[in-house]
């Protein structure tokens, strides 16, 4: 299962994410449930580069089944920040969406910072 994290504060704004796992809902190269969670991840990450002017901490793991990413806070504008935030429940939208209709193969969880 691929387990998609939402990093938010107490104000439920959200400065990062982690997914992790493998859906293993097709085989592998046509897994569309893999495959769809992988393009809305770096979709954002390349969102937030280009429309936040923020480049994110990331983690990745090396064969795939991990992304971890990360923006300070303080590194912020309000007006970044604003921008961030949208891009990020857009994302998050996005993952319910799936999850709806995929969930036995991903499921979406916060964390609080």
């Amino acid at each position: 299962m691929i387990t998609v994290e939402i990093h938010s504060n107490e104000n439920r704004e959200s400065y990062g994410f982690q997914i992790s796992g493998h859906a293993y809902s097709g085989e592998p190269g046509r897994d569309l449930v893999c495959a769809g969670a992988s393009a809305i991840a770096f979709g954002s990450v390349n969102a937030i580069g280009e429309l936040v002017k923020v480049t994110p901490g990331i983690d990745q793991g090396e064969e795939g089944g991990f992304l971890s990413v990360t923006i300070n806070p303080s590194d912020l504008s309000p007006e970044q920040n604003v921008r961030l935030q949208t891009i990020l429940q857009t994302m998050v939208t996005q993952f319910y969406t799936m999850v709806a209709s995929y969930g036995d193969f991903i499921e979406l969880k916060y964390k609080m910072m």
